[in-house]
């Protein structure tokens, strides 16, 4: 094999990543293979470009160099068998051999050099440390009246459905669903029929009733009537009368009347259908006061009275104020929930039954911190908490309780009544780092809150 095929062979081992990258990647990143690489490349180009040089002959007087070539002698190489001439040869060893030495020495000082480079550099990183910066708020305790919110809905106080007290066809219908009606107001009204008639012959029967035990009365003090017919005119009396009073009722419920101020809500009934007793003419709803029914658990109905205040608010937005009417004793077989009622009022009938509401039930105070829920941090395990700088000024984490969220921030308890809150880098220290702290006054923070509150909406 001749050294050109050898530097060939060489040059394409070196030029395979398929060799060369599973090396460089298990050998230091200090250590400089592509530039030594590079080097054992120049050294092999420079052995092939001596090789392939032409020779001349110092000894030819021949005016032809490639006749002068011919005629040489071809010496051999004592390895591989190679001719070559021998000062030539000698003369590129000589070359390659000092190309090789200076870029190894090269290397090899550069390598001392980075490392000492890199040892000084990592020493000022360690020496030049800087104290991360944090901004932070004095944030003092509030009394805060907590809340127990339940979901509720809304609930007529009364729904009646209003019925015939006598029987009839029904020939007017003064009113239509949606109206709303003052107590007394009529209904449906129904055909007289032979109402009237007989209600005159009950008046007739009872003025016969009466002469006849007046008669009885004087005929009784001259002597003349005995006591059990005195007895008898008076039965006689007492039935007309009752008769007399049934024939007005009659006529009375031919007209079927609201029993309150509330609305129709149903009238199942036209003009033209006979109605018996019992049947429905109409529907009234009482909406005043208006119901909020909600459903609290054993663990919030401790400490809930009667005539306690209460928040309703409902899913159109508006929030309305009530007082507790009523507290159930036995609880929900299934829920084992106490059902709470609270009246509202609504003179107005502004609100309807069967709205969506959040009940708040407000408790005992407490005292809390209000923040902005976008300081609140999450730990690995699933704490929530916040960040406070201690007297050390090293940075703390304590583990939080929300008590409520409002619109105006987040309020906690389990903190202690002082604290200095990171209100700005809390996301780039950990707990037991020192820092140094910036302090912001209340009002900018006040500011920060409301902004938060406003991007939420």
């Amino acid at each position: 094999m001749s050294v050109e095929h050898l530097v060939s062979a060489l040059k394409q081992v070196l030029l395979d990543s398929e060799v060369i990258e599973p090396f460089l990647l298990h050998c230091p990143v200090s250590f400089r293979l592509t530039d030594l690489f590079l080097a054992i490349l120049v050294i092999a180009e420079t052995f092939q470009v001596l090789i392939n040089t032409p020779r001349y002959d110092r000894y030819s007087n021949h005016s032809s160099r490639s006749e002068s070539i011919d005629r040489m002698p071809s010496p051999v190489y004592p390895i591989a068998g190679i001719p070559c001439e021998g000062n030539i040869v000698k003369s590129t060893y000589a070359i390659a051999a000092v190309i090789a030495v200076v870029l190894i020495s090269w290397l090899v000082s550069g390598q001392f050099v980075a490392d000492e480079k890199m040892s000084v550099s990592v020493d000022e990183i360690e020496t030049d440390q800087v104290i991360p910066r944090v901004r932070t708020q004095l944030s003092q305790a509030e009394s805060f009246i907590s809340r127990v919110v339940s979901g509720g809905k809304t609930q007529a106080k009364r729904i009646v459905q209003v019925k015939a007290e006598a029987s009839g066809r029904v020939v007017a219908l003064p009113v239509e669903k949606g109206t709303v009606v003052e107590e007394g107001d009529i209904l449906c009204e129904l055909s007289m029929e032979d109402r009237y008639v007989k209600f005159e012959k009950a008046k007739a029967a009872l003025r016969h009733a009466k002469l006849e035990h007046e008669g009885a009365l004087k005929l009784s003090k001259q002597g003349f009537q005995a006591e059990v017919n005195i007895a008898s005119a008076e039965v006689d009396l007492i039935t007309a009368r009752a008769n007399l009073t049934s024939r007005q009722l009659d006529l009375d419920y031919r007209f079927i009347r609201s029993p309150f101020r509330g609305m129709v809500q149903e009238r199942p009934v036209d003009i033209g259908d006979v109605v018996q007793r019992g049947n429905i003419c109409a529907e009234i709803l009482d909406p005043d006061p208006m119901l909020v029914v909600s459903h609290l658990s054993e663990q919030n109905i401790g400490g809930l009275v009667i005539g306690d205040l209460a928040q309703a608010k409902l899913n159109s937005g508006e929030t309305v104020e009530g007082i507790v009417s009523f507290i159930s004793y036995s609880a929900d077989a299934i829920t084992r929930t106490y059902r709470i009622e609270i009246e509202i009022g609504n003179e107005e009938f502004i609100l309807r039954d069967g709205l969506s509401a959040d009940v708040h039930f407000p408790r005992e105070g407490i005292s809390a911190h209000r923040i902005s829920p976008a300081l609140l941090s999450l730990t690995d395990s699933g704490e929530i908490g916040i960040k406070i700088v201690d007297n050390d000024n090293q940075v703390r984490f304590i583990e939080v309780q929300i008590a409520s969220d409002t619109v105006d921030g987040v309020w906690l308890t389990g903190l202690p009544r002082s604290i200095r809150l990171i209100t700005l880098g809390q996301e780039l220290v950990f707990e037991g780092q020192t820092v140094e702290t910036v302090a912001v006054d209340a009002v900018a923070v006040e500011a920060v809150i409301s902004d938060d509150v406003r991007r939420a909406d």
